[in-house]
């Protein structure tokens, strides 16, 4: 058992030192994002074939994926950047009068000018305003107001300005005429089928009718408890002035022109209001109505000392202060003769108690 226990001296020397090397360390590998690129147009496009068939004829062969959002909007994934200049050049969109654009950059920006004549056309307008170099102006499109008369739309005085790239002019010129640019905000549009945010009716993903009110599979119904399609608040779809989806979207686009970036970019930095100033609406359409024993308490309080209060003063005819009004004016009279005399006296006996002078 002692031997078992102890070990000699001899065991120690004869052992070893092993240097244990850590092994290297392997990095992962770095799968390279793909590049999102975007195609839309006012009309519908075409389908995945004959989509991929077009691509293939300008080269571009190593897309990943195609996303359709909408009939007039696709996703397109290409994984160089070779591919993406490619499909950003490629003159058949253009002459189709598709737009290309990438997910997190702008290609086009646009601002406002105001005050501009309504018999002057489009066309007239675009040859005769120019800006400094190197901005470029794509088109112009005079803005539409609401008619005040009847009903539809009417042409205003406010052109919208398209430039090339994420830069827009303070000012353009119009025959040596300085004319001040303002960014243009896009109004939240709301379609009227599905009622959500975000897309026109014409642009509408979904073919199903949604009822305004309640959400449900219907055109119109007559409930009265309302659910919101966009936040599921209990409000209709169409209130638009405390619905957190509907101030969501109008700060998103605020954010696009204040940093002249993309949606997408913008949704990376919107930051959402607290949960305090969700509420804030709601708390001020509730009525506040006072304790009514406080005012009994006040009224009660009055009626034991016998004091009359503010109100009831206010109330009293003014003919009962008429008749003190000579008595006040010679009471006053009196104190100032007093307060002159006075003073007179103290001023007489610093004089007498002033110390002579011995050299006079």
């Amino acid at each position: 058992m002692e031997e078992d226990q102890f070990r000699s001296e001899n065991d120690d020397d004869n052992e070893g030192w092993n240097l244990v090397k850590s092994k290297e360390k392997r990095l992962k590998p770095q799968l390279k994002e793909d590049i999102e690129m975007y195609l839309s147009s006012n009309e519908k496009l075409p389908k995945q074939f004959e989509l991929v068939k077009t691509l293939k004829a300008c080269g571009i062969v190593d897309i990943t994926r195609i996303k359709y959002i909408n009939s007039f909007k696709i996703r397109v994934e290409v994984c160089s950047e070779l591919s993406a200049d490619k499909i950003e050049k490629f003159q058949e969109f253009k002459d189709k009068g598709w737009k290309v654009y990438r997910a997190m950059e702008r290609t086009s920006s646009y601002g406002v000018i105001k005050d501009v004549d309504l018999d002057l056309s489009d066309e007239e307008i675009l040859r005769n305003i120019m800006c400094d170099k190197p901005v470029e102006i794509v088109s112009v499109y005079r803005l539409k107001r609401r008619n005040k008369e009847g009903e539809g739309w009417q042409p205003s005085e406010a052109v919208q300005v398209c430039f090339k790239g994420s830069f827009i002019p303070q000012y353009i010129y119009v025959n040596g005429l300085r004319i001040k640019v303002t960014p243009y905000v896009f109004p939240v549009s709301q379609c009227s089928t599905c009622w959500k945010y975000g897309h026109p009716t014409k642009k509408c993903p979904s073919s199903n009718i949604v009822c305004p009110k309640c959400g449900g599979s219907r055109e119109n119904c007559e409930t009265q408890n309302f659910q919101c399609v966009n936040c599921g608040e209990n409000h209709m779809a169409l209130h638009k002035a405390s619905c957190p989806a509907f101030l969501k979207e109008k700060r998103l686009r605020e954010i696009m022109v204040e940093f002249n970036c993309t949606y997408r970019k913008a949704l990376t930095v919107y930051v959402p209001p607290p949960a305090s100033l969700l509420g804030k609406d709601s708390f001020r359409q509730q009525s506040y109505n006072p304790p009514t024993n406080m005012i009994s308490q006040t009224e009660s309080r009055f009626q034991e000392r016998d004091i009359s209060t503010f109100a009831e003063i206010v109330k009293t005819d003014i003919t009962l202060h008429k008749e003190n009004i000579n008595e006040v004016e010679n009471t006053s009279a009196n104190t100032s003769m007093r307060f002159r005399r006075t003073r007179r006296r103290d001023t007489a006996s610093c004089r007498l108690e002033l110390p002579i002078n011995s050299s006079t």
